[in-house]
C-alpha cells in the first residue's frame, strides 16, 4: 500500500482545520492557546482513510504569518498539497507565501479546496476561482482541480475525497529501501515511558529494537515501540507519520530540527552548495553575503549565501549558484528542497536545492566551480561518479562514494558498472572492499609516488630504502593506510620494491660512495681488532669524524652483512664474540655457579665499562640472572 503525506497550505482563518476536521473526525488543534485563540500555532496531525482503504498520513499547518516557522516545518514533508482558500475573503499574503513554500519544495501534486461555501453566493465563488486560478499561475498548482466545500453543511467533502484519491494514485512512492531519516517535528516525554518523538518518514525504513543515531549530535540509540497513526507496527516505511520512543535520553536532547537515521547515513555540515531562486514577490535583491533563515526539513539555521560568479546582488525572480555558510550545523542530503526567509522583517524570499553538502570552501567570485554544480544539478549518476573522483584524486572505495554522492545504491552501482566496462574508472581489488580511480589520476599516483620514493632515498641513501610511514605521511598524510597500500603495491608491480618494511627503486638498495665503503671497512677492522673492549658508539663518532646519524647507518650496514653484533646500542662487537661469551659464561656457570664482575673482567680482560653491558646482555638472553653481587644460571631455582 502506498505511504504519502497529504498538507494543508493557506491564509489564516480559512478553515483548514475545520476541513481535515470534517474529512478525518480528528481535532488537529491540541494545544490550550490553540483552543482559546481559535487559530491554529503549531502543526497538528490526522489519518485520513480515502475510497480505496489507502491510509494517508495528513499535516495540517498554522496559517498566521508569526507561525510560517511552524508551517516550513510541516511542509517539508509534504506529498500533497490542499491549498485552501475561503470563499468569503479569497486569496490573501499568507495563501501566497504557503503556496511560495510549497512550490519551492518541489511538492507537484495538489488540489485548490475552497472553503466556507455556506457563507457566499454563487457568483463570489466564480469570483474566488477566477482569483485563485491567477495566483497560480506558473506554480505546480497551475490547472489543478478545484472543489468547493463547506465544513459545516458537507457541501463538496465526498467531491474532495474522490479527487483526493485520484491524485493519491499519481503520488511518487517513496523509496524505503536502504537507511532511514526521520526529520523531528515534536519531542515530549510521556510518563512510564520517557521521551517520543514524531516526524515524517522521509526516507528507508525503521523497525522497533533497531540502532539509529541522532544528527547533529552522533548520539546513538536503540529505537522502542514504533507507532503509525497511534497503531504499534513491526516497521514503519518511508512517507508514515510516525512515532517513537527513544530510551536513555531527554527531550532536550533531540528535538525539533533533529533529524533520526540509520548510524553513519547522515552527516552535519555548516557549508552547502546550492541551486537558489529568488521569488518575483522578494521586495528587494538579495545582496551577496546577506545574512538569512535557512528553513530545511524542521530545522532553522541563520546563514550567510555567498553568491557564485562575482554576483553582487540577486534581482526578484532570478537565480543562481550560492554557498550557505551555516551558523550551526545542518543534516541535510543531495537534492534535498530548501527555503529561506529574510532575516528582518521575517518574509519568505526563495528557496532551491543542494547540490553538495560537503563542499570546499569558494570564493564567492570564482566561476571555475560551476561547470561541477551544473553536474550535480543535472544529476546523472555516472557523471557524478567521474566527478566526485577527479575532486577527491585518490582512490575511493564504494562506501566512500555513497557518503560523498548520496545517491542510491542501485544507481551508483550501476554507473560504476557502466564505467569500468568503457575504462572511464579502473577498478583496484583492496582487502576490504574494491576501490575506484580514474585512470589518469592512478598513473599520476604512480608517478608521484615513484618520484617521491627515489627522491626520498637519496636525501639519505645510507638506508635500505623509504619507510612506508614516512614515504606515506609525504605523499599525502591525510590519505587512508588501505589506499596508500594500495597504491603501494600497484607500484610494486612496477618501478618500486619493498624489502624489509622499505620502499625503494627496484634494484636499488643502499647507496654508499667510495668514502662510505672505506669508513665501512675501518669501523669494522676497528671493532675486529678491539676484541671485547672495541670503541665505542661515541667514541667511533670522534675516531671517525661523522655525524651520529650516519654512524648509525654505517653500523646497521655492518650487522646485516653479519660482520658486528650489538650488545647495546653504544657497545658493538665482531662477528662470533656473542657466542664466545656465552661459552664461556656457561662453562664457568657449570663449574662455579656463579658469576661476579671481577670473574667477567678477568675472564675477557675487560674493565667495569665492558663487563656490565655484557652482563646484562645476558641477562637479557636469560643465560643468567642477577642475584645480589653475582649472576647465576638464569633457570636455577625456576
Amino acid at each position: 500500500m502506498k505511504n504519502f503525506i497529504i498538507g494543508t497550505a493557506g491564509h489564516i482563518d480559512h478553515g483548514k482545520t475545520e476541513l481535515v476536521k470534517a474529512l478525518t473526525g480528528i481535532d488537529t488543534d491540541r494545544l490550550k492557546e490553540e483552543k482559546e485563540r481559535g487559530i491554529s500555532i503549531e502543526l497538528g496531525f490526522a489519518k485520513l482513510a480515502l475510497p480505496d482503504g489507502t491510509l494517508a498520513g495528513v499535516v495540517d499547518v498554522p496559517g498566521h504569518e508569526n507561525f510560517v516557522k511552524n508551517m516550513l516545518a510541516g511542509a517539508t514533508g509534504f506529498d500533497m498539497v490542499l491549498l485552501v482558500v475561503a470563499a468569503d475573503d479569497g486569496v490573501m499574503p499568507q495563501t501566497l507565501e504557503h503556496l511560495a513554500i510549497v512550490d519551492l519544495l518541489g511538492v507537484k501534486e495538489g488540489l485548490v479546496v475552497i472553503t466556507k461555501a455556506d457563507l457566499v453566493d454563487e457568483e463570489m465563488i466564480e469570483l474566488v476561482k477566477e482569483d485563485v486560478a491567477e495566483a497560480v499561475r506558473g506554480t505546480a498548482l497551475e490547472g489543478a482541480e478545484v472543489v468547493v466545500t463547506s465544513s459545516r453543511t458537507g457541501q463538496g467533502l465526498e467531491e474532495l475525497r474522490q479527487a483526493i484519491a485520484r491524485i493519491a494514485a499519481r503520488v511518487r512512492e517513496r523509496d524505503s529501501r536502504g537507511p532511514f531519516r526521520l526529520p523531528v517535528d515534536r519531542s515530549f516525554t510521556l510518563k512510564g515511558i520517557g521521551t517520543v518523538v514524531t516526524g515524517t518518514l522521509w526516507e528507508g525504513s525503521v523497525a522497533d529494537g533497531e540502532e539509529a543515531e541522532i544528527q547533529p549530535s552522533g548520539k546513538r540509540l536503540r529505537v522502542r515501540n514504533v507507532q503509525v497513526h497511534g497503531q504499534e507496527v513491526e516497521r514503519a516505511y518511508a512517507g508514515q507519520r510516525v512515532a517513537m520512543n527513544l530510551p536513555g535520553i531527554s527531550k532536550f536532547e533531540v528535538t525539533r530540527g533533529h533529524v533520526i537515521g540509520t548510524p553513519g547515513y547522515l552527516h552535519p555540515t555548516f557549508m552547502l552548495d546550492a541551486r537558489l531562486y529568488l521569488l518575483p514577490s522578494c521586495p528587494k535583491p538579495l545582496k551577496n553575503r546577506a545574512r538569512v533563515r535557512l528553513h530545511h526539513g524542521t530545522a532553522e539555521v541563520m546563514a550567510r549565501v555567498i553568491l557564485l560568479g562575482g554576483k553582487e546582488e540577486l534581482l526578484p525572480g532570478q537565480s543562481t549558484y550560492v554557498q550557505f555558510r551555516l551558523e550551526k550545523a545542518l543534516v541535510a542530503r543531495y537534492r534535498d528542497r530548501f527555503i529561506i526567509r529574510s532575516f528582518s522583517p521575517v518574509t519568505t524570499i526563495g528557496g532551491g536545492v543542494i547540490l553538495d553538502t560537503q563542499p570546499r570552501k569558494h570564493k564567492y567570485h570564482d566561476t571555475t566551480v560551476f561547470p561541477a554544480l551544473e553536474t550535480r544539478e543535472r544529476g546523472e549518476p555516472a557523471e557524478l561518479v567521474l566527478l566526485v573522483l577527479a575532486e577527491e584524486g585518490i582512490p575511493l572505495s564504494r562506501e566512500r562514494l555513497m557518503m560523498r554522492l548520496e545517491i542510491r545504491e542501485e544507481e551508483l552501482d550501476h554507473a560504476l558498472e557502466k564505467l569500468v566496462g568503457e575504462g572511464k574508472v579502473t577498478a583496484i581489488p583492496a582487502a576490504r572492499e574494491q576501490l575506484y580511480v580514474l585512470p589518469h589520476v592512478l598513473e599520476d599516483l604512480l608517478s608521484r609516488l615513484t618520484e617521491l620514493t627515489d627522491l626520498l632515498h637519496s636525501r639519505d641513501p645510507l638506508k635500505p630504502g623509504v619507510e612506508k610511514e614516512v614515504l606515506r605521511q609525504q605523499f599525502q598524510p591525510t590519505l587512508d593506510q588501505e589506499v596508500f597500500e594500495v597504491l603501494l603495491e600497484r607500484a610494486t608491480g612496477g618501478s618500486l620494491e619493498v624489502h624489509a618494511g622499505k620502499v625503494r627503486l627496484k634494484g636499488q638498495g643502499r647507496r654508499l660512495s667510495e668514502r662510505e665503503e672505506g669508513q665501512l671497512e675501518e669501523i669494522s677492522r676497528r671493532i675486529r681488532d678491539g676484541g671485547f673492549s672495541p670503541p665505542t658508539f661515541k667514541e667511533l663518532v670522534e675516531i671517525l669524524g661523522v655525524d651520529r646519524t650516519k654512524l648509525r647507518d654505517l653500523l646497521q650496514i655492518l650487522q646485516e652483512k653479519g660482520e658486528i653484533e650489538q650488545v647495546n646500542p653504544e657497545y658493538f662487537l665482531h662477528r662470533g664474540k656473542l657466542r664466545e661469551l656465552e661459552d664461556k659464561v656457561r662453562s664457568h656457570l657449570e663449574k662455579y655457579g656463579k658469576l661476579a664482575v671481577g670473574d667477567m673482567r678477568e675472564m675477557f680482560g675487560v674493565s667495569r665499562k665492558y663487563a656490565i653491558p655484557l652482563l646484562e646482555f645476558l641477562d637479557r638472553r636469560r643465560v643468567t640472572r642477577r642475584e645480589g653481587d653475582f649472576r647465576v644460571p638464569y633457570d636455577t631455582g625456576r
